[in-house]
């Protein structure tokens, strides 16, 4: 199975050149992550923690840009792969956003939320049926 079902699309994106600034109204208005995309490829994923890392390390937000803050190159995942390639990756990376790409180019992201939330109705529908062998 394709993680199709995990994926979210309906996220905020950026430009590298978005100031930060822009980047912390989004997240005070209740985005969860940004994804900086250049022409639709993905560079890499801003969080609340990435700005207040920036902070913390005394840089001043207000002349950074997105791509200031980015750290190298984002997880990526295809989305033709498994939840079970998903939940490896996670692990071995120990990230909580993973972009999920289609021959490069971004298609959304996951996280490891969502896996859980996934592996939580699997074992909802489990105990469903095994309740029902009971009556």
């Amino acid at each position: 199975m394709s993680l199709s079902h995990l994926l979210t699309t309906d996220v905020a994106s950026a430009a590298p050149d978005t100031a930060a600034e822009d980047l912390a109204a989004a997240f005070r208005d209740g985005e969860p992550v940004v994804v900086v995309l250049d022409e639709g490829r993905p560079l890499g994923v801003i969080t609340p923690a990435t700005l207040g890392r920036a902070v913390v390390d005394g840089a001043d937000l207000g002349s950074m840009t997105a791509a200031d803050l980015l750290d190298g190159e984002p997880v990526t995942i295809r989305d033709s792969a498994t939840r079970d390639d998903l939940v490896s990756l996670l692990s071995a990376t120990s990230e909580r956003w993973i972009v999920v790409v289609d021959d490069g180019a971004f298609a959304g992201v996951v996280s490891a939320e969502d896996v859980v939330v996934d592996f939580g109705r699997e074992l909802e529908a489990l105990l469903d049926l095994l309740a029902d062998r009971d009556d």
